[in-house]
């Protein structure tokens, strides 16, 4: 069983510079995938979602980059001197034909207009082999976190369903109590309206009416097979929260019939306790894979 919720990072030497990877997972219905890096880097997105897709079936997961240091070295800077030149024979003639006096060009126009700052470009997918091992070990990091977070969820589960079984077997027993009491009431009714003469064949008639209202078997042997399903499934390898969110619903839906069937006070408290459970259950489930 695995979580959701997850987090890693990972950081390395890319190319001439230093990359920082980091991914973030929380629950979700299905996997999405929101690739959060410099625009520059467009061409990486479909090999980052490929490359997660294959190892998270469920859940929203963000991917961030940074780099740290460019991945193609750091950054080029140039004078534009035909523009310098430009902005020189303007300003000397702004001085001779206004007759004023002014400072160095440089301090009138500024150093950044003529100078070109230009970072070195590359290809970014060339260098995908030592980004992936990045994305791989942020990847990693965070599995582990849903595993062991998931193992939590399992261990919790476990008790829930041995809390679940208890009631069940509960129930059964109080069932069977509660419908000889209710026969026993039925036939004293009978007996005193005609104390004489019992007509047994409406008794039967009435016992089997009675019986079929309020027996609760069916309900309790479904319950009692999903409750075993869901044991296994809960052990078995591979994403698991679907097909347990499917299984609770179809308890619950038992446990509503039970509940409307029985007719009998304590077994309703029972029933209570029971969709208590089911609830907490299915809480959890919406954080499993």
């Amino acid at each position: 069983m695995e979580s959701m919720t997850g987090y890693g990072t990972a950081e390395g030497r890319v190319g001439r510079g230093r990359l920082f990877v980091e991914i973030k997972g929380v629950n979700h219905r299905f996997c999405e995938i929101n690739v959060k890096i410099p625009s520059r880097m467009g061409g990486l997105e479909s090999y980052i979602r490929k490359r997660l897709a294959d190892k998270f079936a469920r859940g929203k997961i963000d991917v961030f980059f940074k780099e740290k240091e460019p991945l193609f070295g750091g950054s080029t800077v140039s004078v534009d001197i035909d523009l310098a030149r430009q902005y020189e024979r303007m300003l000397k003639r702004i001085r001779r034909e206004l007759k004023v006096d002014g400072g160095d060009f440089l301090d009138v126009v500024g150093i950044d207009r003529i100078l070109r700052v230009e970072e070195r470009e590359g290809s970014y997918e060339r260098l995908w082999s030592q980004i992936a091992r990045l994305v791989e070990g942020a990847a990693s990091q965070m599995k582990r976190m849903r595993v062991k977070e998931g193992a939590h969820i399992r261990a919790d589960q476990r008790k829930r369903l041995k809390s679940l079984r208890a009631l069940t077997t509960k129930i059964r027993k109080q069932s069977d109590r509660a419908l000889g009491n209710h026969l026993k009431r039925l036939r004293r009714r009978v007996s005193a309206n005609t104390p004489s003469n019992v007509d047994e064949q409406r008794l039967q008639e009435e016992v089997a009416y009675l019986g079929g209202r309020q027996d609760i078997a069916e309900e309790l042997l479904r319950l009692e097979s999903h409750i075993k399903q869901y044991a296994e499934i809960m052990s078995a390898r591979g994403p698991v929260g679907r097909k347990l969110d499917f299984l609770l619903q179809e308890m619950h839906r038992e446990i509503n019939t039970i509940g409307s069937k029985a007719a009998d006070a304590k077994i309703s408290q029972m029933v209570v306790d029971c969709k208590s459970e089911l609830e907490r259950l299915r809480e959890q489930i919406q954080n499993v894979q």
